[in-house]
């Protein structure tokens, strides 16, 4: 745990030189800092609300507050329906993104793995009038690995290329995270990770994000049933 935690600070001081990406430096350090809300209901339904604010320019400069809505239904053990709308508040823009997706997670002994596939369709809307509406249209997959190492931490890995329809490159990005999880109290954790993420959105150069993440979800239940794990199940589609 220590191991994770020192090389977290390792990526901040060996990037702390470098300024916002361009074609000469393309590469920068984004912090992403949230916290949630998952509230269990009965016939496997779940809903989430959640905020992060992100920050860009090597965590100098605040990028915007993005606050989701999400909901997911169980069609059995294995397999759920997910849902999420997402207002993005960033600097000269409004971003409304309507993602639509399912999970799946088998049974394998002694860790927590699932495959999730997504369709987004991302809305920006320009505080300056005369700029037209951007719509596109993405598809994420994603494989992610859980592995407990006592009763209060995990450990998570998880790979996730996301595609734009008619963009530059097949893949728009890549999303590779390695993460642990705090159990802080019985409906509290504790989430902390790193994000490797190439961009290769850019017609002349590829960019490069070194993403460190800090949240916290909270969830309750008002199901008898035994609390479903909205880590995996439901939650903001983040």
């Amino acid at each position: 745990m220590r191991i994770f935690l020192t090389a977290i600070l390792i990526a901040f001081i060996s990037f702390s030189g470098l300024a916002q990406t361009s074609s000469a430096d393309p590469v920068d350090i984004h912090g992403w800092y949230g916290v949630g809300l998952g509230l269990d209901l009965k016939k496997k339904w779940t809903l989430g609300v959640d905020y992060q604010a992100r920050f860009q320019n090597n965590l100098a400069s605040y990028k915007g507050s993005y606050i989701s809505l999400s909901a997911s239904k169980g069609i059995n053990k294995r397999v759920d329906l997910l849902a999420e709308y997402r207002l993005g508040l960033v600097q000269d823009a409004i971003f409304h993104r309507y993602s639509f997706g399912v999970q799946y997670e088998p049974k394998v002994s002694g860790v927590d793995l699932d495959f999730r596939l997504l369709i987004l369709n991302n809305i920006q809307d320009f505080m300056d009038v005369t700029s037209a509406t951007q719509n596109a249209l993405f598809w994420r997959s994603r494989i992610k690995l859980g592995m407990k190492l006592n009763k209060e931490w995990q450990l998570y890995l998880a790979t996730e290329p996301v595609m734009k329809v008619g963009g530059v490159r097949f893949v728009d990005n890549w999303r590779n995270t390695i993460g642990v999880k705090r159990k802080v109290s019985s409906s509290a954790k504790l989430d902390l990770f790193y994000m490797y993420r190439p961009d290769y959105a850019k017609v002349s150069y590829s960019r490069l994000f070194h993403v460190v993440g800090l949240n916290f979800d909270f969830a309750t239940t008002l199901s008898k049933k035994k609390k479903r794990n909205r880590n995996s199940s439901g939650g903001p589609l983040r």
